[in-house]
């Protein structure tokens, strides 16, 4: 079922927030043609109306028939992408959108943090310079005439434009869905959001849902993908949690049994000592993705681990396996926790949505979060002595929740209580 429909000037553009999404787990469909039938596993569908270099007018009926044809697959959500660099005739597009999404409000967000495309006070810069000192100010065929945001976006738009800024965004979720809500009720028709950091994007987000608007997303990816993983947390679409444990103390060992008494959790037994050895560290990581893949094909919940949590398995003798390699027993934890970091890394990056991650040990979460390109965690509650729950920022799985424990750390049900908090409760932003 079409549950995001992005209508993109480009193809390239069309392929790139396509890519992005699917990193939140979803099957996009890009396409330059309306296809007759969407197949039943497509979850978004991105056309192309190649309308970035055409006459504004032209421009705008090709957005207008792109749209009739997205409100007969009835998505959940509407997003116009533009360039990065504010090329194009976005205005014109927009419009489109006003008239075929009646009583909708453009939320635009251009920024584009982790490729350096920020909105400070309303002004565009790109790594750093002035949009207009950039190729895009020198595009010989649509080149960008100004580097404020809003002055671009008046140029023939037909509606009332309101820019928001760095400071307002800084004030938090709540402060700015009052402020959008607003602005709504005054008749505003399209709202231009700074932003320098993905955390910023992640609070527009929420602020938007808080105000209760209709609305529709203008921007280059970044946001629509935040957008996406919002809904899909809200209507509980995200159902499957990867847990990844390496930690061998006995709580962790009564923890992993009484899960697996009590909820349906599928296990892959991961060999630490493959992940030792240089010569069979890959295959053991390459096979563990493989089965992983087969098992969230019908199942929600995953953990891997290390642990030795069944009867008749033997704990790795680290000192003997020192001596034997001639490497110190802080590198053989390095090597199994890097391991385990980069099979989460392989599971999180494959075709299947999740609605978070479980780590226990602090070296396997630093792992991870370094592999996902992350900046950390932003922690939202503690749910016990030290577990902790929040959510990755920055990377390719900005936001995605995470729940960390300590291997030594809670009692035999601790694990189940980090494991509901991942896969049946939903947050309230």
């Amino acid at each position: 079922m079409v549950k995001f429909a992005i209508i993109a000037d480009d193809l390239t553009g069309s392929n790139a927030t396509c890519s992005l999404l699917k990193k939140v787990g979803l099957n996009a469909l890009s396409m330059i043609d309306f296809a007759e039938e969407v197949n039943e596993d497509i979850d978004v569908v991105s056309y192309s109306t190649l309308s970035r270099a055409i006459h504004p007018e032209e421009a705008y009926q090709c957005v207008k028939e792109a749209l009739k044809y997205m409100k007969s697959l009835n998505p959940m959500f509407y997003s116009k992408r533009i360039d990065s660099t504010m090329r194009g005739n976005i205005s014109y597009e927009i419009n489109a959108f006003f008239e075929e999404l009646p009583g909708y409000m453009g939320i635009c967000v251009p920024a584009f943090p982790s490729s350096k495309r920020i909105v400070i006070n309303g002004t565009m810069l790109v790594e750093g310079n002035l949009l207009t000192n950039t190729d895009a100010g020198r595009d010989p065929k649509m080149p960008v005439s100004s580097d404020n945001v809003e002055e671009i976006l008046k140029d023939g738009l037909n509606g009332k434009i309101k820019s928001i800024n760095l400071s307002d965004i800084e004030k938090g979720a709540t402060h700015l869905s009052q402020l959008i809500k607003k602005y709504y009720d005054e008749g505003i028709s399209l709202l231009v959001f700074d932003a320098v950091l993905d955390s910023h994007l992640e609070i527009i987000g929420k602020a938007v849902f808080e105000s209760h608007i209709k609305f529709f997303s203008v921007d280059p990816g970044p946001f629509s993908m935040h957008i996406a993983r919002s809904i899909l947390d809200k209507e509980n679409l995200l159902s499957k949690v990867l847990m990844i444990c390496g930690s061998v103390t006995d709580i962790t060992i009564k923890q992993i049994r009484d899960l697996l008494n009590n909820q349906d959790v599928k296990v892959i037994k991961v060999s630490a000592k493959n992940l030792i050895d240089e010569d069979k560290r890959d295959l053991e990581i390459k096979s563990v993705t493989s089965k992983a893949d087969l098992i969230l094909e019908d199942n929600n919940l995953l953990l891997v681990t290390t642990t030795p949590f069944e009867e008749g398995d033997k704990r790795l003798d680290l000192v003997e396996i020192s001596k034997e390699r001639n490497i110190t027993i802080d590198e053989i934890s390095i090597l199994i926790s890097s391991g385990l970091g980069e099979i989460g890394k392989e599971i999180l990056n494959s075709k299947h949505s999740f609605a978070g991650v479980y780590t226990s040990g602090g070296d396997i979460t630093v792992e991870l979060v370094k592999l996902l390109n992350s900046a950390g965690i932003t922690i939202r509650e503690e749910l016990e002595p030290l577990v902790a729950y929040g959510r990755l920022t920055g990377g390719a799985f900005d936001d995605l929740r995470i729940v960390t424990k300590g291997g030594m750390v809670g009692d035999a049900k601790t694990m189940e209580v980090c494991l509901n908090k991942l896969s049946t409760e939903v947050e309230e932003n």
